[in-house]
């Protein structure tokens, strides 16, 4: 038997039982070396490493470090893109030379512009480029890449040039990239359908009807506490991409979106005072903030109150989207889901199935008891009645294969949930393959009676996903 010394395997290559390679020189990868000679710069050597743009780096770094780097600009000129290992082993040992303090600052630029690099933070940069904008146009030119764009942004805010206005893009670029993520969390927005080709007209008068309406909801609110503010940009999260384009193609939807801050909450803090801890309240502003898209009608209602989302689309409809003086009706899309009480849901979803969808699933239902309770009101000692319900929520891993009816009666004991009223299901549908995507999963949560959040990449998911509801009596749209 043949024995292998540990010394022998340590100087082998991975791969070197697969590829003959010459008697004692192992085949050793080539690299830049980045987490070696910036061991503390671990965004930047992501930032060089993935941009097309390293022109935009190299001014990065000579504005947040404050010395020109002679050296690097011509590896910069004659690059076609990303820049090779040696260049980039060679940017390396150059900013390794800057002071610390010239690196911190060059390592933050990098992590916000790298946080950026997600679905949503692609779309927010994208929306906010105007391609008639001579230097935007510039940083759209081929070859261009999420991180030069978001870096494009980065230094028009923080290290413009010598005599131009300080833009603020990249900012509103962090904060849409948290707007979208939030735009399909029931815990932070709720969403409408209005009026399609309704264009919001913003004056002194509807400020004034918006601040004395929002008052109403919140009374402890000032009206002349309340700030209004109106943006329009072109977005792509909901942009028609059933083309199979992705954020960099994506055709971008007119946006509009109305904020109104106040002082709606409290925040509650602690501090040391004369030897003691004294708590403190103070009112702390809260945003109530309108994403309306005049093409498809999409209200979205983002507010941290629940309850008040609602009321709130109502306000909008009454104030922004009032035509001539008229109201016009908002059709409300509502959710019913008393057809799930049953497991004759299961062959209806099986049978009456829209083309595109090969299964759906039912992952949770969540039910509950209302009751009522009598209870006195502490604040002015009068009677009241409270409508409350407790709730139960019936889950089944995703591969436990049993219906979820059976799952609710083995481990739950519920043979019947007509009793109950249903407030919330989970489903998946499975999309059919189609010739520019591959067959993928939707989760698609619906809460009654308007709650709808789904995982749909595209409007054709989209469409398919309410046309299927609608079959199935769920949804209804008046």
């Amino acid at each position: 038997m043949t024995t292998v010394e540990p010394k022998d395997l340590e100087t082998q290559s991975p791969m070197a039982a697969d590829q003959p390679q010459a008697p004692g020189k192992p085949r050793r990868r080539r690299t830049d070396d980045g987490p070696e000679i910036l061991p503390c710069l671990e965004h930047f050597v992501t930032l060089v490493r993935k941009s097309k743009r390293p022109a935009f780096v190299l001014t990065l770094v000579e504005r947040a470090g404050g010395i020109p780097l002679a050296e690097i600009e011509a590896l910069v000129e004659t690059a076609k893109g990303a820049l090779s290992i040696p260049a980039r082993k060679a940017f390396f040992q150059a900013v390794a030379r800057l002071g610390v303090h010239e690196q911190h600052r060059i390592e933050c630029a990098a992590e916000r512009i790298v946080l950026l690099d997600d679905e949503y933070g692609v779309q927010a940069v994208q929306s906010l480029l105007d391609e008639e904008d001579e230097r935007d146009a510039a940083a759209l030119e081929t070859p261009t890449d999420r991180y030069s764009r978001a870096l494009h942004l980065f230094l028009l805010q923080e290290y413009p040039e010598a005599g131009a206005k300080r833009e603020q893009r990249f900012d509103h670029a962090e904060r849409l990239q948290a707007m979208h993520r939030q735009w399909k969390s029931e815990s932070f927005s709720s969403h409408y359908l209005g009026p399609k080709g309704i264009e919001p007209r913003i004056d002194a008068a509807v400020e004034e009807q918006l601040r004395a309406r929002i008052a109403e909801l919140f009374p402890k609110v000032s009206p002349d506490q309340i700030l209004i503010e109106q943006f329009t940009r072109r977005d792509l999260a909901h942009a028609d991409r059933c083309g199979g384009k992705d954020a960099d193609e994506a055709t971008p939807v007119l946006l509009h979106t109305v904020t109104a801050t106040f002082n709606g909450s409290t925040a509650r803090f602690k501090q040391v005072a004369d030897g003691e801890v004294v708590e403190h309240e103070e009112p702390a502003a809260m945003s109530a903030c309108f994403s309306w898209e005049p093409g498809s009608g999409s209200l979205g209602v983002f507010c941290e109150d629940k309850e008040s989302r609602r009321s709130l689309a109502t306000l909008f409809r009454d104030v922004v989207l009032a035509c001539d003086g008229e109201i016009n009706e908002m059709p409300m899309r509502e959710f019913d889901l008393l057809g799930f009480s049953t497991p004759a849901m299961l062959k209806r979803i099986d049978q009456e199935r829209v083309a595109g969808i090969e299964k759906i699933s039912i992952l949770q239902l969540k039910i509950a008891r209302p009751f009522e309770q009598h209870a006195t009101d502490e604040a002015n000692g009068r009677d009241i009645v409270q409508h409350l319900s407790s709730t139960l929520l019936v889950t089944r891993d995703r591969r436990d294969h049993r219906p979820i009816y059976q799952v609710a009666f083995e481990d739950y004991n519920i043979d019947d949930l007509t009793g109950y009223t249903l407030s919330q299901v989970k489903l998946v549908f499975r999309m059919a393959k189609q010739p520019y995507r591959r067959a993928h999963n939707v989760a698609v949560q619906i809460t009654a009676p308007n709650g709808l959040n789904d995982k749909s990449k595209t409007e054709e998911d989209r469409k398919r996903v309410i046309e299927q509801l609608a079959r199935l009596g769920v949804v209804c749209e008046f």
